[in-house]
């Protein structure tokens, strides 16, 4: 089976982080090479981190990212085993499939930044080449991101004029 690169971050319970950091990312690391998983990168994230809403009555989140390499055929079962065992001390968690493409950037970055910054540098990179810009769909004159042959411009399909709100107090109109 193929051997992908993932991503996972996890929203950590700060309390239970400041009392036994160690045995919760050990037991990450235990989870992926069980699994047969290599760990290439694992670090902190962000520590207390304010959460956009309340998860479990915690309003604040130790964020803790790893990638690692497993076949695509485990991470079902990964996925099953961090909702188990994991559940006492995990607030969420997401994990990404990172691109072949981009794997060695996001690697060295993950390895050599210090802070939580390292994340945010990837989305500056170049577009794609099958990407459109959204300014270039309507100008036919804009020169396309796309291969030659597989799409010309996309042209924007006129939308029907919307109806003014009626207000308070205003007659229905006859």
């Amino acid at each position: 089976m193929p051997v992908q690169l993932y991503e996972t971050l996890f929203a950590i319970d700060t309390g239970k982080m400041a009392t036994d950091a160690d045995s919760i990312k050990q037991s990450f690391h235990v989870l992926i090479e069980k699994l047969g998983g290599e760990i290439l990168v694992s670090r902190p994230w962000n520590e207390n981190q304010k959460l956009s809403y309340a998860i479990r009555k915690q309003k604040k989140g130790y964020y803790y990212i790893i990638y690692y390499n497993l076949e695509s055929t485990k991470q079902q079962e990964m996925e099953s085993e961090i909702r188990l065992t994991m559940s006492d001390f995990l607030l969420r968690h997401m994990t990404s499939f990172v691109d072949h493409r981009y794997a060695e950037v996001m690697l060295s970055i993950a390895r050599e930044d210090q802070g939580p910054s390292f994340a945010l540098k990837m989305m500056h990179d170049e577009p794609s080449p099958t990407d459109i810009l959204p300014s270039t769909i309507n100008d036919p004159n804009a020169p396309s991101t796309a291969p030659l042959g597989e799409i010309g411009p996309v042209p924007m399909l006129d939308a029907p004029p919307r109806r003014p709100r009626r207000t308070e107090g205003a007659e229905k109109p006859a």
